[in-house]
């Protein structure tokens, strides 16, 4: 190769290293409160839903909502259109189509916390012990070990803070952050915004012979809140407002149940 062509070589490999695409996405940060006078037990906490959008609308409902944009064929209100957005916990399948879309990561400790929150009743309607659910989360899973259940753990995402309340941190992976837009979020009291038939096809053919789904989020929960919004779910009654040039430290209190 000659030395003007191993010149060239350089500088590409240079440019490769030092380019910056500048893209508009950034990792948010922050905190989510939950009053303690409004959710007694951490356990009850439903599934949290955070977004970031361009604006805020808290009459258009009669509760605190993001603005959104024209209506479109048949849906009731128009898009909220999210820059991004997470959630706080995932739905888990615990090995029980009786649990299926009622139980969240991040809010049991352990098989008994589990089920003194979410009680099973057999079929000849004792309850099941500890023993038995983890029978069958051996059976479906092939699990061995409790510390492999990932719907469990010592490290809960809400813990009590200072003040008595539930707080939990939150991180929204490659969000758009403008500066003016708001963070709004809600909590899902009664898991509506689960579907039963999402998620992966169960690991083991049913007692019955059918295979059926796991259960997972509907995928459209931040652009129309709306549908999954039913009474007992809480909202952030005041809305987050982005910083120009700040992507960390914010807090979110979820404080108005609805009724």
């Amino acid at each position: 190769m000659s030395s003007r062509a191993c010149a060239a070589l350089a500088a590409s490999l240079l440019l490769v290293g030092c380019f910056n695409e500048e893209l508009p996405e950034q990792n948010l940060s922050g905190t989510v409160v939950v009053p303690s006078a409004l959710v007694e037990d951490s356990r009850d906490i439903g599934m949290v839903y955070l977004g970031v959008f361009e604006g805020w609308d808290p009459e258009q409902l009669g509760y605190s909502y993001p603005a959104t944009g024209p209506q479109v064929g048949d849906n009731p209100l128009g898009d909220t259109q999210p820059y991004g957005g997470s959630t706080i916990g995932e739905y888990a399948y615990p090995c029980l189509r009786a649990l299926r879309c009622e139980v969240i990561t991040g809010r049991y400790t352990s098989i008994t916390d589990l089920l003194d929150a979410r009680p099973v009743t057999k079929e000849d309607g004792d309850p099941m012990s500890e023993e038995e659910f983890y029978d069958q989360c051996q059976w479906y899973y092939g699990w061995n070990e409790v510390s492999e259940f990932t719907f469990l753990g010592e490290d809960v995402d809400f813990k009590e803070n200072a003040d008595g309340d539930w707080e939990a941190e939150f991180l929204a992976w490659h969000t758009q952050v403008p500066a003016g837009a708001i963070l709004w979020g809600f909590v899902d009291s009664d898991f509506t915004s689960c579907s039963i038939d999402a998620g992966s096809i169960n690991r083991r053919r049913s007692d019955d012979g059918q295979y059926f789904r796991e259960g997972s989020n509907f995928p459209d929960i931040l652009n129309f809140p709306d549908k999954y919004i039913t009474g007992g779910d809480i909202v952030s009654s005041q809305v987050t407002t982005i910083v120009a040039d700040q992507i960390a430290g914010y807090e979110l209190r979820l404080d108005e149940v609805l009724d």
